[in-house]
């Protein structure tokens, strides 16, 4: 489960030591892994829906969005001609 606040720890930093985005504190990261390394199905749903209850819904967005970003990433690479335009430009000027 995700850390509790006096736990969130980063090496010998704590979270009151440094300055998070919101959408990458330990609790939203530390969420999404644990959220991630369910066994099943039926785990993940579970674990979800006791996160949410944990850390709330604008943290649990963040922690769902982190796990979804791959996934949006393949999306882009495959389907956006900006991203392919991208590529051709940056192999030019590599090669």
């Amino acid at each position: 489960m995700p850390l509790g606040k006096s736990q969130q720890r980063l090496g010998n930093l704590t979270k009151d030591d440094i300055s998070f985005p919101k959408h990458l504190t330990p609790e939203v990261v530390h969420t999404a892994l644990y959220i991630h390394n369910a066994p099943t199905r039926a785990d993940i749903k579970t674990r979800v829906e006791y996160c949410a209850k944990q850390i709330g819904d604008e943290a649990m967005s963040y922690a769902m969005a982190l796990l979804v970003l791959p996934t949006l990433m393949d999306n882009m690479r495959e389907h956006s001609q900006d991203y392919k335009d991208f590529i051709r430009e940056r192999k030019k000027t590599i090669n």
